[in-house]
């Protein structure tokens, strides 16, 4: 690795952001969040609405195009991983009436029954316009290099990660936070 994380500040523009947004709360049911392989329902850990963005719909090919794209110039710059495959989308509305958040955790699930992959690189796209709700931050822990707040907080910024890296969202004080995350996947950690 060459970095233990990276971004691409407003990567997608405020109407991009916006047009994502209506297009997924549009066309997909939001269902509760299920935590780890057994797919437990937890509201002590996280407590958010989600969409999931299946790599078959046509009306988000764009979505998985650039997001695709964009993790292998991060991978070639920065991480090295051998990545193969990006399944789904999932998108994220943390809300201020249930104090949204996601308590520490990372995104490998080192057991699970799928004999090949493990996710290797996390993508975390800020959709929400920072100054329409308060709280919420992305945090990335035990980095050597804070990403810059306002960075994290800015509207179209893309991150990327190792996906065995400690992270959280921070509680949702006021209005609401919408993201979309997605987890490259490749051959089993050794």
């Amino acid at each position: 690795m060459k970095g233990e994380w990276c971004y691409f500040s407003k990567n997608f523009s405020k109407n991009e952001c916006d047009n994502i947004i209506s297009l997924v709360i549009s066309n997909i049911q939001p269902q509760q969040p299920k935590l780890g392989v057994e797919g437990i329902s937890d509201s002590v850990v996280r407590r958010s609405e989600i969409r999931f963005i299946n790599n078959n719909d046509s009306k988000f090919n764009f979505l998985f195009d650039r997001l695709w794209n964009l993790a292998i110039r991060a991978n070639d710059e920065f991480f090295d991983f051998h990545i193969s495959r990006l399944n789904f989308l999932q998108f994220a509305t943390y809300d201020e009436t249930n104090n949204g958040e996601y308590k520490s955790h990372h995104d490998v699930f080192w057991l699970n029954d799928d004999p090949k992959y493990h996710r290797k690189l996390s993508c975390t796209v800020q959709l929400s316009d920072p100054s329409t709700y308060e709280g919420g931050n992305f945090e990335l822990y035990n980095t050597r290099q804070e990403i810059d707040i306002d960075n994290r907080r800015s509207q179209g910024t893309v991150i990327f990660f190792p996906s065995f890296y400690m992270h959280a969202v921070t509680p949702v004080t006021k209005g609401k936070r919408y993201s979309l995350v997605c987890w490259f996947e490749g051959p089993k950690w050794r």
